[in-house]
C-alpha cells in the first residue's frame, strides 16, 4: 500500500525545511563573517607585534654587541607568546630561529603596509586555518626580515561553539514551528477541509440536506461557501429529477394501460373480423339445414361446408394461441436447402404464385438447424405468399418484374454477451460488454414487388397489421413467423424500398457440433 502524507504533515514539513535552509544559510554567512573578523583581528595584532619587534631592534642597534638587535627581537616575540619565528638577513642567512614555521602558506590577506600576511593550513573543512604566517622587514640589523606565525586555534574553538549554538537554535526553532504549525494549520486549514470532506461523503451517501459549516473568512471559507451553493443546486436538481421521474412513471403507467387497451381492442377487432366471416357462413348453413333439404347430396355438401368453416375458425384460434408462445415440440436437425426445395415445389401450384418466377441460389454444405420442421416450413410458406402478394397492384413492365429470389448461406454476426450479476441486487459489472462473432445460417427471400412504405416497414411484424385488402389476410402471418424464429434463437429482418421490392432475411443458429469456420 502506498503511503502518502496528509496536507498538515506536508505543510509542516515544507515550513520546517524552509526554515532550516534559511537558518543554515544565515548561520554559514554569520560564521564566515565572525571567522574573517577574528582572523583580521589576529592580523592586526600580528602587525603590532612586528612593528614593536622592529622598533626594539632599532633601539638595540647602537649597542656594541652585534647580536643585541636579534636578541631584542626574540625577547619581544616571546613576550607576546610567539614561539615560532626566525630572522633572516638580506643574503638569506638565518640569524635567529625558534620553533617550526609552516612550510606551505595559503591565501594572502589584504593588509596595508609593507608586511605580508598569509593563512596556513587552509582547507574546505578546516575553517579559518591553522595559523597566520607574517613576513615583515626589520630596521636592524641591516636589511633583515622577520618571519613568525600566530596560531588560530582559539578562533576555531570559538567557531565550534557558534556552530553548536546555531544547531541548537535550528532544532528549537523546528520544534516551535511544528508545535504551532500543528495547532494553527489544524485550526485554519486541516479542520475546515476535513469538514468539507465529511460533508461531501454524507451528501454522496444520500443526505442532501448536509452542508459544510466553515466560518473562516479566507479562501477556505470561500471554498466552503461555493461547496454549499453547489450542494443546494444539486439538491434542487435531484428533487426536480425525482419529481420528473415520478411524473414519467405515472405517464408510463397510463401509456402502458392505454397501449394495452389499444392492443386488446385491436386483438378483439381482428379476431372478431377473422371469425365473423366463417361464423356467418356457419349460421347460414345451419339455417338452411334447419329448414330441411329434400336432396341428401345437397345436405351432405352443406354439412361439409359447415365443417370446413368450423375448421377455419379452429385454425384462426390455434394460430392466435401460438402467437406469443410457439411450440418447440418435434425439434430435430433440419436441412434448410432440402426444406426450401420441397416448399418451393409444393407452393408453385398455389394460385397466388401463378405467373411468378422463383429462382434459388442455395449454398451447398450448410450445417443443419435444430427446430421443428413443420414450423420452419410454415415460415417459408408465409414469406413466399407475402412476396407473391407484393406484386398485386404493380404494373408489369419487364419480363423479370415478377421474380422471387431465394438465397441461403452462412453469415457471421457480432453478438454482445449480456452482462451477468453474481446475485440479485448486485451492481452490474462496469466493464465493457464482450463482443463475439457467431455464425448463422441465413435464408433470404427477395422480391421485385411494390415494396413497403416507411410506416408500414416499421409495423410489418405487429400483430393484426396488414397491408392487404379486408378479408384477404389476418395480419398474423409475419408476426407468427417472427415469433417462431425468435423461439429458436434466430431473427427476421426486413430491407425494403417502396416501388423497388423487399427482402426478408431469416437468421438461424446452426446445430451443435458445427465448427465456426465459414465467413460471408
Amino acid at each position: 500500500m502506498r503511503y502518502t502524507l496528509g496536507i498538515r504533515a506536508q505543510l509542516i514539513a515544507g515550513i520546517v525545511l524552509t526554515t532550516l535552509a534559511g537558518i543554515g544559510l544565515i548561520g554559514i554567512l554569520s560564521i564566515k563573517i565572525v571567522e574573517n573578523s577574528a582572523v583580521y583581528s589576529k592580523a592586526r595584532e600580528a602587525g603590532s607585534i612586528a612593528r614593536f619587534a622592529s622598533l626594539s631592534s632599532r633601539l638595540a642597534a647602537p649597542l656594541n654587541d652585534p647580536s643585541a638587535p636579534v636578541r631584542s627581537i626574540g625577547a619581544v616575540l616571546k613576550g607576546y607568546g610567539v614561539s615560532d619565528f626566525r630572522v633572516v638577513d638580506a643574503s638569506g642567512k638565518v640569524l635567529s630561529k625558534e620553533g617550526v614555521l609552516p612550510i606551505e602558506a595559503g591565501e594572502r590577506l589584504p593588509y596595508a603596509g609593507d608586511m605580508t600576511i598569509r593563512k596556513a593550513g587552509v582547507g574546505f573543512l578546516k575553517g579559518p586555518g591553522e595559523a597566520l604566517l607574517i613576513t615583515a622587514p626589520l630596521s636592524a640589523p641591516g636589511r633583515a626580515t622577520l618571519e613568525f606565525s600566530m596560531p588560530l586555534g582559539g578562533i576555531k574553538e570559538e567557531m565550534a561553539g557558534i556552530k553548536r549554538f546555531l544547531l541548537l537554535y535550528a532544532a528549537l526553532d523546528s520544534v516551535v514551528i511544528i508545535v504551532f504549525g500543528v495547532f494553527f494549520l489544524s485550526r485554519s486549514i486541516v479542520s475546515p477541509i476535513s469538514k468539507l470532506t465529511d460533508a461531501a461523503m454524507r451528501i454522496s451517501g444520500g443526505d442532501l440536506s448536509e452542508r459544510a459549516e466553515v466560518a473562516a473568512d479566507n479562501e477556505i471559507g470561500s471554498l466552503a461557501s461555493s461547496f454549499n451553493i453547489m450542494a443546494d443546486r444539486l439538491e434542487d436538481e435531484i428533487k426536480s429529477l425525482e419529481r420528473v421521474n415520478k411524473e414519467l412513471v405515472t405517464a408510463q403507467e397510463e401509456l402502458l394501460r392505454s397501449s394495452t387497451l389499444a392492443v386488446v381492442g385491436r386483438l378483439a377487432a381482428g379476431i372478431a373480423h377473422e371469425i365473423g366471416n366463417p361464423l356467418g357462413a356457419v349460421r347460414g348453413y345451419l339455417d338452411i339445414l334447419s329448414r330441411g333439404l329434400p336432396d341428401r347430396d345437397e345436405e351432405k355438401e352443406i354439412v361439409e361446408r359447415t365443417i370446413k368453416e368450423v375448421s377455419r375458425i379452429d385454425f384462426i384460434v390455434r394460430e392466435f394461441l401460438e402467437v406469443s408462445r410457439p411450440a418447440l415440440r418435434s425439434s430435430g436437425a433440419v436441412d434448410v436447402n432440402r426444406l426450401l426445395e420441397e416448399t418451393v415445389s409444393t407452393i408453385t401450384v398455389h394460385r397466388d404464385l401463378s405467373g411468378i418466377e422463383i429462382r434459388t441460389a442455395l449454398n451447398e454444405g450448410l450445417p443443419p438447424v435444430v427446430m421443428d420442421e413443420r414450423k420452419l416450413r410454415q415460415v417459408f410458406m408465409n414469406l413466399l405468399v407475402n412476396a407473391a402478394h407484393s406484386f398485386e397492384g404493380k404494373a408489369q413492365s419487364r419480363s423479370n418484374d415478377r421474380l422471387i429470389t431465394i438465397e441461403s448461406g452462412l453469415f457471421k454476426k457480432q453478438i454482445e454477451r449480456p452482462r451477468v450479476r453474481r446475485r440479485r441486487g448486485d451492481t452490474p459489472l462496469t466493464a465493457p460488454p464482450e463482443i463475439e462473432d457467431r455464425e448463422f445460417v441465413f435464408i433470404r427471400f427477395t422480391d421485385t414487388g411494390a415494396g413497403i412504405s416507411g410506416e408500414g416497414a416499421g409495423r410489418i411484424f405487429e400483430p393484426f397489421y396488414t397491408t392487404k385488402a379486408p378479408g384477404q389476410g389476418t395480419g398474423l402471418g409475419l408476426f407468427v413467423s417472427q415469433s417462431i424464429i425468435k423461439a429458436y434463437g434466430g431473427e427476421i429482418t426486413l430491407h425494403t424500398k417502396e416501388g423497388e421490392g423487399s427482402s426478408f432475411t431469416v437468421l438461424l443458429p446452426p446445430g451443435e457440433g458445427h465448427e465456426d469456420t465459414h465467413n460471408r
